[in-house]
């Protein structure tokens, strides 16, 4: 028991560490700003480092490679740059910030992963971490050409004794920093509405989104979407801000391309600034969205042979590109649509209404609505829709108590709500699965309770930290429940290596993997068509 403690003890300093190293790097960035036009919330800096992470991990892995000594030294040198390089942002104090990392400490205590780890996620980091660039990843496991870039920043925080133990770090901190970054501006915002909206987020995020066995990538990616849109709203005329919502929102589509489907609420930023915001992406201080963007297509085209592998047509011909899927890359899209849809959970558990196999006819003329209804929208969306109704009107009938009224006719509250209608249209004929869409249904209810009751609240510290400390309960009673039940599980997913996630099934896929390498492909450096 005292051994438990301890290594408790050392995976929370160790996570400490990471978050002023990474935090360190975001420094670096931010200095290329001018820091009177910005908010100096604390959380960017964590942020704007995992930026930079992404950043520098993948030309590391284009050139010199990786491995675990200099990952190390990348990790001290991070602490270098957060203590002693040039002039800080606001500082959150010590004590302060351990505290809000040991209220959230049991989400990062896991032995069962997301379902996806085991499958591809682990092996991306894998492939990472042990290579240099090899082409055609595509080739080794098809999951590959999809897989999320921030396995980047994840192969950097594989280092020496502890192997892959902490690569839940840069996820968790991404929800803990989007967490703190509303926190911030719930106690620092002289903006009422700006202040109900920061609550709110902290709230949800903290009732709902507990779970980081759940998180995957798709999650974390919306969760900074919240992020950009509280930028492009209540910062709509500071081009500095926009300019870094634009960044963090190309950062979304390097962790998940499918944060594409957020654009429309994104066109809000030329509602009040048009053209100069046009005219400023040209600025030296924007390099950070092209770099992101050469790394964007970069990847895609060394992983899959496409230029962009999200869009078909701009996939190369087999003839032309050897690595190239494009066909298969046509075919997988096509069934995570019918997927999302609800297609296969129609056909396997079957359905109220008449079955439709044929999947062509599926998809045509929403005839797969009432299905995905039926075995995902009260299955995932609606209980979510409960919760932030809950959260709106328990936030307004505790800190404002004006009775619900319509409101006097607001431009920008039209527009908010019709691009977040636009985005939910959008996500619906696409992949409508809650996790690449949760974003936007809660900027679009947030407009929507707009137009009936007063959004604005003030401060009550005492009322908002009873709010915000109900939340935290809530989060560590639901996760305490879920680390006592995997300590006397008897199965696969028992707490056996407590605080660190339990690999055992993770190696034994590693295993299968490697087997079917060496049966199935070419294990050289760059993978090139048999000559044979």
């Amino acid at each position: 028991m005292t051994v438990v403690f301890f290594k408790a003890i050392l995976f929370f300093i160790l996570s400490l560490i990471y978050f002023y190293s990474v935090s360190g790097y975001g420094k670096i960035l931010l200095n290329t700003f001018n820091y009177k036009n910005i908010t100096n919330n604390f959380f960017e800096l964590f942020i704007y480092g995992i930026i930079f992470k992404l950043i520098f991990g993948f030309f590391i892995y284009i050139s010199i490679g990786n491995n675990e000594y200099f990952n190390l030294f990348i990790l001290v040198f991070g602490l270098y740059f957060y203590f002693f390089y040039k002039k800080k942002l606001n500082i959150f104090s010590f004590k302060y910030l351990s505290f809000f990392l040991l209220t959230t400490f049991t989400v990062l205590l896991i032995s069962k992963t997301h379902e996806d780890f085991g499958f591809y996620h682990y092996f991306s980091i894998d492939e990472i971490f042990n290579n240099k660039l090899r082409i055609g990843t595509y080739l080794i496991n098809q999951n590959f050409f999809y897989s999320s870039l921030l396995v980047h920043v994840q192969s950097l925080i594989v280092l020496p004794f502890l192997e892959y133990k902490l690569i839940h770090f840069p996820i968790f901190f991404i929800y803990f920093s989007v967490i703190g970054y509303f926190i911030f501006l719930i106690f620092n915002s002289i903006n009422k509405t700006e202040r109900f909206f920061s609550l709110m987020i902290v709230m949800i995020l903290l009732i709902k989104f507990n779970r980081l066995t759940e998180f995957g990538f798709d999650y974390i990616s919306q969760f900074l979407l919240l992020v950009v849109f509280h930028k492009i709203y209540f910062y709509k005329n500071n081009k500095i801000e926009l300019m870094m919502a634009l960044h963090i929102f190309t950062f979304c589509i390097l962790i998940k391309t499918n944060s594409l489907l957020f654009s429309p609420i994104l066109l809000y930023m030329l509602y009040s600034n048009k053209l100069r915001f046009i005219i400023s992406l040209i600025t030296y201080k924007n390099f950070i969205f092209y770099l992101m963007i050469f790394i964007l297509l970069t990847s895609s085209f060394f992983r899959s042979g496409c230029v962009f592998y999200p869009i078909n047509k701009t996939c190369f011909e087999k003839e032309k590109i050897f690595w190239s899927e494009k066909k298969n890359i046509k075919e997988f899209s096509e069934f995570v649509s019918l997927w999302a849809k609800a297609y296969h959970a129609h056909i396997k558990k079957g359905s109220k209404y008449d079955l439709i196999t044929d999947q062509k006819e599926y998809n045509k003329k929403f005839n797969w609505f009432k299905f995905w209804v039926e075995h995902h929208f009260f299955y995932k969306v609606f209980e979510f829709l409960l919760i932030i109704s809950s959260i709106i009107l328990i936030i307004h009938f505790y800190l404002i108590r004006e009775k619900p009224n319509i409101k006097k006719f607001s431009i920008e509250n039209n527009i908010l709500f019709i691009l977040s209608s636009s985005s939910i249209f959008l996500w619906l004929i696409t992949i409508p699965q809650f996790r690449f869409g949760f974003s936007t249904i809660i900027i679009f209810f947030f407009s929507f309770f707009n137009y009936f009751l007063k959004l604005e609240v003030n401060i009550n510290k005492k009322k908002i930290l009873i709010l915000i400390l109900l939340s935290l309960f809530i989060l560590n009673l639901k996760n305490i429940h879920r680390i006592k039940d995997r300590f006397e599980r008897d199965d696969l997913w028992k707490f056996t290596n407590f605080p660190f996630y339990n690999t055992e099934n993770v190696d034994k896929r590693k295993l299968k993997e490697k087997h079917l390498l060496k049966e199935k492909f070419f294990h050289i450096e760059i993978l090139k068509p048999n000559p044979n």
